[in-house]
């Protein structure tokens, strides 16, 4: 090899291994594409028969950042209100939480939650009213950069789906009661949809990693669904969740589009869907 040669190849070689490498693809993902802003989603009972509240989330474009705000509202009077900024990471497909903070209010308009978060900075807050009595905390918290939270944290699920994976492993943000990172393990159920049809709805389960605490810890930990639409690029239809901490469970179902209940049937906006996720 000539000496012009080799020099123009530790020239070049840098440039073809960024090209190379996934994580600096550059690659950026549609968010609004993703989610379909704006969502709106029926709040069902655990037993999924009851209709017990109302949610719209709306994503908007700030510059470079983009924006989440979730509004809920109970029959009982109770709100839930969400906002988390997230920008684009050029070395990372995926958009990065910028900050975070939800409200949740009894139905008095007092608040049972206030959860905050600044992913830059790393300060996080939780404080409780009510639920487990008076109490605040606060803590720096490390946050990996592919850590989520509240409605973002559909993202990667959803994501991981769309590139034909089955499972995907990320970080969460919540209060447990004390601000905290969670490890999340998200799996298709045995790796394909459970009602017998190529049209039927993918459920995936989302469960905490917390290493050899697993065994024990296991009988207590939430159940946590997300079910997404393949006919629809796996765009997410609904899931099944607690509202915060040791809060009361819920259902969550999309209504702004069709989606598939079992057996293939496309139903309108109503609790048969529901009824199809097990």
């Amino acid at each position: 090899m000539t000496k012009p040669i080799f020099i123009v190849l530790l020239l070049i070689l840098p440039t073809l291994v960024l090209l190379s490498s996934p994580s600096a693809a550059g690659v950026s993902v549609d968010l609004k594409g993703l989610l379909a802003s704006p969502v709106d989603l029926t709040v069902y009972s655990p037993d999924r028969k009851v209709v017990i509240g109302h949610a719209r989330y709306t994503i908007t474009e700030i510059g470079e950042n983009l924006e989440i705000i979730g509004n809920t509202r109970y029959v009982d009077g109770e709100r839930d209100w969400e906002h988390v900024m997230l920008r684009q990471d050029t070395l990372n497909p995926l958009p990065v939480v910028k900050s975070f903070q939800a409200n949740y209010l009894a139905a008095d308009g007092s608040a049972q939650l206030v959860e905050k978060a600044d992913f830059d900075s790393g300060q996080a807050s939780c404080r409780w009213s009510g639920q487990l009595e008076d109490s605040s905390y606060e803590n720096n918290v490390d946050f990996p950069p592919d850590t989520y939270a509240g409605s973002a944290s559909l993202i990667p699920p959803e994501y991981a789906l769309k590139r034909g994976k089955q499972s995907v492993r990320f970080h969460v943000f919540d209060c447990a009661p004390k601000p905290r990172v969670f490890t999340i393990d998200a799996k298709l159920e045995d790796g394909v949809a459970h009602w017998g049809s190529p049209n039927a709805l993918v459920q995936m389960g989302l469960t905490p990693d917390l290493g050899w605490l697993n065994m024990v810890a296991k009988p207590f930990l939430p159940n946590i669904s997300m079910w997404f639409n393949p006919r629809e690029g796996y765009q997410y239809v609904g899931g099944a969740r607690d509202r915060f901490y040791r809060g009361r469970s819920i259902v969550l179902v999309r209504h702004n589009g069709r989606p598939v209940a079992r057996g293939g049937a496309e139903q309108g906006p109503s609790s048969d869907v529901v009824d199809g996720a097990k």
